[in-house]
């Protein structure tokens, strides 16, 4: 059988863009694992969590707000409805408009959820001092920061 460093090319194991995806990886399944008993999963989560953090938001609002495409936001937040943690209505100024807020089981699922990240980061940066948190943190940021300003460079004409 082979071991884990064999199964990850040299160049990857020491390419920040395969790390940090690996990480995100492994971060994501910790995350779904800890929210599973609970009927969450971490894309169930960031509606959730913006809401929390925004409180009520339109329908379109939330999209543009986060990664996720609009067919994608709208089977999210009919899961969402019919788990009671969220409830859309109509906008006072535009019945054709959705607008979404939390329930109060919803309020209760983003602190669920914003521990279990909490947590998980914590786990994460173990052993770690402040000082290389903090490093990380600034060398990640620079590093998306770099990817998404991107230099033209064309790949395939």
């Amino acid at each position: 059988m082979e071991s884990s460093d064999e199964l990850v090319h040299p160049d990857a194991a020491v390419a920040p863009g395969y790390l940090a995806n690996h990480a995100a990886r492994v971060f994501n399944r910790l995350i779904d694992a800890a929210l599973r008993p609970d009927g969450m999963s971490l894309s169930l989560l960031g509606p959730i969590l913006l809401l929390s953090w925004k409180g009520p938001m339109l329908q379109r609002d939330l999209v543009r707000a986060s990664a996720v495409k609009q067919p994608a936001m709208v089977a999210l937040l009919d899961k969402l409805e019919a788990m009671k943690l969220i409830e859309r209505s109509s906008a006072p100024n535009d019945r054709r408009v959705a607008m979404v807020h939390l329930t109060s089981e919803g309020r209760a699922a983003a602190v669920l959820g914003g521990d279990v990240l909490i947590d998980t980061n914590r786990r994460g940066l173990k052993d770690f001092s402040d000082e290389e948190a903090g490093l990380l943190v600034g060398l990640l940021q620079r590093l998306i920061t770099n990817l998404e300003q991107g230099d033209g460079t064309k790949y395939h004409e």
